[in-house]
């Protein structure tokens, strides 16, 4: 918005300068422009405010005084005028008088209005009310007004002051005058370029409703937020179409690939027998394939010690369009002839924000022994859980070499655990984090803190943590380790080579505690690369894992390939 001030005796001689400038533009050689005062106090005061001396032509020397003259103006000097224009020999001499410069302005208004626009005014000795603001942040001020007004569904507002008077040599007073115009309110939500996307997200997951005052801004900022989804993007900006009686945004969005495939192999040196062994992880993840922003994600993992894994989750937002998602999961893992555990939980989550949802939900275990032999350690068992979790989840998509910034996930358990001879109450507890830490655009640090544990009477084999990997601590083999308690610290330095390429250190840190062993320290180091390829993300991963009581062996060193792929 413009504000135009009426100043009290300006003079304009606009016309008269082109006329002059016509009659003169012949002269071809460089202009001097000097402007003075004929008050030698208001000399230091010119200088101050600024101009460029040497000009082309007269077009160029005529712009500049009408940019010295808006100064003036700006910094409070609002009874600046041109009092004569001289030609010299070199150029023009320009003669103004700037006057009193105004430091404040006094705003009057009703203290209904004040109120409205949510200013604070004082009162003077005559109880009349007023704000008082500087001159130089009038604009500013003015400004601030007009953007509330906007939000509060005036889109069409102006703001003026009116009846302009000087109070002293620095303050002036004005009155304050709104034009609000008519109040609107948000009638439509129309979508351009993808037109089967969700609309329940429009609603509650970027927070955009219907029937509500209109704030275009608002709307604008909450966009923004798109992409957080990772199946959909914003095209550009937000636009609003205003009718006689509709006001109608338009957004306009294009269907990503969401869709994921992930694999790896891994392969390392045997302890015993030195032989090369092979492993691998294979993970789809299909999203919004449906248009109503649903995600299946199906793991299957086959590691080293003749370990198996297959974990399926299906997650549907937004059910009867409402804020609250249901998330299913099942996990089945095998580990060689020994036993087999199945977990399967079903879950509720409200979305709080577009990066955080929080989860309750109930979890069953079921592990069955695979061994005729009974043991003491491996033992049939049901457990029932109550769960609560918290996740948090910022994205950078437009990085395509860290498409993810901060994740953070915490979840907390009540189960009661029975077999044929017992029942124990357990809590299991878990946390999740990860941060990647910006130096510059070449230059970035990545800390990944894993921790999770189970506080039980006793435990049994087969209901032990299992980390070690790729995903938590490298240089081990994958889910190698068996804890009642662990935590790792996984770090990486990252250097970004060019747009598709960066290399990182692997220095990673874990302790655990067993039920017969307490505090375990275990170090992993290594280097690594990432590449974007046709294909996909391809990284790379070679890491040598230390024990307490075991040195670094570079033949123990572990080999991790993997590529994910969008489609």
């Amino acid at each position: 918005m413009k504000i135009i001030f009426v100043s009290f005796r300006l003079k304009l001689f606009l016309s008269a300068i082109c006329l002059f400038f016509v009659f003169n533009s012949a002269d071809a050689q460089e202009l001097e422009l000097t402007i003075t005062s004929n008050s030698p106090n208001e000399n230091d005061a010119v200088n101050s405010i600024g101009y460029f001396k040497a000009h082309k032509d007269y077009e160029s020397l005529k712009l500049q005084i009408d940019s010295f003259k808006n100064r003036a103006h700006e910094l409070g000097y609002i009874e600046a005028e041109i009092q004569d224009i001289t030609k010299t020999p070199l150029g023009v001499t320009v003669h103004v008088s700037l006057g009193p410069k105004y430091e404040y302005v006094q705003i009057h208004a009703s203290k209904t209005l004040f109120d409205f626009i949510e200013l604070t005014p004082k009162e003077d000795a005559n109880k009349k009310i007023y704000y008082l603001s500087d001159f130089q942040g009038l604009e500013l001020l003015l400004n601030s007004i007009t953007n509330s007004l906007v939000s509060k569904s005036y889109p069409f507002a102006t703001v003026s002051l009116k009846n302009i008077k000087p109070v002293n040599k620095t303050t002036l007073k004005a009155d304050l005058f709104l034009d609000t115009k008519q109040a609107r309110q948000l009638n439509t939500v129309k979508i351009k370029g993808y037109d089967k996307f969700p609309r329940s997200f429009i609603k509650h997951f970027l927070g955009i409703k219907t029937n509500t005052p209109f704030d275009l801004k608002a709307i604008q900022a909450k966009t923004e937020t798109l992409d957080q989804l990772g199946f959909s993007k914003q095209l550009r900006p937000a636009e609003v179409l205003f009718t006689k009686d509709t006001t109608s945004v338009y957004l306009y969005l294009e269907k990503n690939k969401s869709n994921r495939f992930e694999g790896f192999l891994g392969f390392g040196s045997e302890e015993t027998t030195g032989y090369l062994e092979l492993n691998g992880y294979l993970n789809l993840n299909l999203v919004n394939n449906l248009n109503c922003g649903e995600s299946f994600i199906l793991n299957y993992r086959s590691d080293e010690n003749d370990l198996k894994t297959l974990n399926a989750k299906l997650t549907l937002p937004y059910l009867f369009r409402s804020p609250i998602g249901s998330e299913l999961k099942l996990s089945i893992f095998k580990k060689d002839s020994t036993f087999t555990t199945a977990e399967q939980s079903a879950n509720l989550y409200y979305q709080l924000n577009p990066r955080q949802k929080l989860f309750l939900g109930v979890k069953a275990v079921q592990s069955n022994s695979l061994d005729p032999v009974e043991s003491s350690t491996v033992v049939d068992y049901k457990t029932s859980a109550y769960e609560l979790r918290y996740t948090y989840l910022n994205r950078t998509p437009k990085d395509l070499l860290f498409p993810v910034k901060s994740k953070i996930e915490v979840q907390l358990s009540r189960a009661r655990r029975k077999t044929e001879a017992s029942q124990t109450n357990q809590n299991f507890y878990l946390m999740k984090t990860s941060h990647l830490f910006k130096i510059n655009t070449s230059n970035s640090l990545y800390l990944n803190l894993n921790a999770q544990g189970i506080d039980s009477q006793n435990y049994l084999f087969n209901e032990l943590l299992r980390f070690g990997g790729i995903k938590t601590i490298r240089g081990f083999e994958e889910n190698s380790i068996n804890a009642s308690t662990f935590g790792v610290i996984a770090s990486e330095y990252r250097f970004r080579i060019s747009p598709s390429l960066y290399i990182h250190s692997i220095i990673d840190a874990a302790y655990f505690n067993t039920p017969i062993e307490h505090d375990q320290k275990l170090i992993g180091m290594g280097f690594g690369f990432g590449l974007a390829t046709k294909a996909g993300i391809l990284k790379f991963n070679l890491a040598n894992g230390k024990t307490e009581t075991q040195n670094f062996k570079f033949s123990d060193s572990k080999v991790h390939l993997s590529l994910t792929a969008a489609f």
